[in-house]
């Protein structure tokens, strides 16, 4: 895809999302308060539609904007869908040909790279739910029974495999990555509270 064909598809995709998003607010559980925001939506509306059709540069950047704050949207989801793409495969990673990972396995796994030290197992089990994944309240994995995530759960919901391990470098960089520091734990920055989770994983270069 050219580059302005994936600036124009993220312009469409974000102004589907922010007519979404208008829509969810618009529709309120109460029929009085939907009302309310209707009338509201058409006052403004019938005013703004003046003014825009008064001054045509008025229109113009009305619709620059409106491109930006879409084509922004959809970079925002882009990222997002990406971020919780690399925390799942880190699951998988972490369960490597085992049955499944137990949750402290991943909390102790995020505090050794020293993220989120102030997590507990219910931080983690409440990111790992919001990706769709189940949560089995008694696992046993390597002889030890707690709560964790089952093979079979997370790849019923993610279609996700082991990643290889790093080839052979005939020819290695000056940093020369070793056992020491090579990146296996991603860096990550969920946040448990509300509907976004933000991930980073480790690149190369990272401290």
């Amino acid at each position: 895809m050219t580059p302005l064909r994936r600036v124009l598809a993220r312009i469409v995709t974000g102004s589907g999302l922010l007519w979404g998003q208008f829509a969810t607010w618009l529709i309120a559980r109460r029929l009085r308060k939907t009302a309310g925001r209707l009338f509201g939506v058409f006052a403004a509306g019938w005013m703004l539609g003046g003014m825009l059709l008064a001054a045509r540069p008025l229109l113009w950047i009305t619709a620059g904007a409106w491109c930006v704050a879409a084509y922004r949207t959809a970079r925002i989801v882009e990222r997002r869908e990406a971020s919780e793409a690399a925390f799942v495969q880190w699951i998988r990673d972490q369960i490597d040909d085992r049955n499944g990972v137990l949750l402290a396995e991943l909390l102790a796994g995020l505090h050794a790279a020293e993220m989120h030290l102030d997590w507990d197992v219910t931080d983690v089990r409440a990111v790992v739910e919001r990706l769709r994944i189940p949560v089995r309240d008694s696992l046993k994995v390597a002889g030890a029974v707690s709560v964790g995530v089952h093979m079979d759960d997370l790849t019923a919901v993610w279609d996700v495999q082991l990643s290889p391990p790093p080839g052979k470098v005939d020819n290695p960089s000056p940093a020369g990555l070793t056992s020491d520091n090579y990146p296996t734990t991603p860096r990550v920055d969920v946040h448990a509270e509300g509907a976004q989770i933000t991930i980073t994983p480790a690149r190369e270069g990272d401290n």
